[in-house]
């Protein structure tokens, strides 16, 4: 392409912006009676110190009441090969208590957070929000990074799963 071309086309935008490299991960909230989990790629470290991440939501998602009740952060980190994890819960999960299943995957409850975690996640970064910015169609939502449980060691972790290594679009 020789020269410039300027152009407003909203499916040319929407593809730009699906080819932007992102995590994709899973939110864990929880209120201390119930529990949360979601699929999220709009995630960033926002500060290193303090330590701070900075996740968009969008407006009407169920995870927005727990943020509104000061819920308790997690954030999920996924190996390349759990796309298929990631998808179960890109709608909201239907959770037993009793069997700790969500969605068909076996989890795991953080005893000093509360968050869950499917068992064979990497890690999750534990933490609380701080803040929220209204930004039309999605909340952004910055929470602290206090502490990180982590299943096995991080030099022994693979590849981190990011949105490029599925044909999802995006994870909001």
């Amino acid at each position: 392409m020789d020269e410039s071309v300027v152009t407003d086309d909203d499916a040319l935008l929407r593809r730009a912006l699906w080819a932007m490299p992102s995590g994709l991960y899973l939110l864990s909230l929880t209120d201390g009676e119930r529990s949360h989990l979601m699929t999220i790629s709009l995630v960033m470290q926002a500060s290193k110190e303090p330590r701070r991440l900075a996740m968009s939501v969008e407006r009407g998602a169920l995870a927005l009441e727990f943020v509104y009740e000061g819920a308790a952060v997690g954030l999920v980190l996924l190996d390349q090969t759990q796309a298929p994890l990631a998808r179960k819960f890109a709608k909201p999960p239907a959770f037993d208590p009793t069997t700790m299943v969500a969605s068909g995957v076996s989890v795991v409850r953080d005893f000093g957070s509360g968050l869950l975690m499917p068992r064979d996640a990497l890690g999750m970064l534990l933490g609380k929000v701080v803040a929220m910015v209204s930004l039309g169609s999605h909340w952004l939502i910055t929470s602290s990074i206090d502490s990180m449980v982590v299943r096995q060691p991080l030099e022994a972790w693979p590849a981190v799963l990011s949105m490029s290594d599925t044909r999802m679009h995006y994870g909001g």
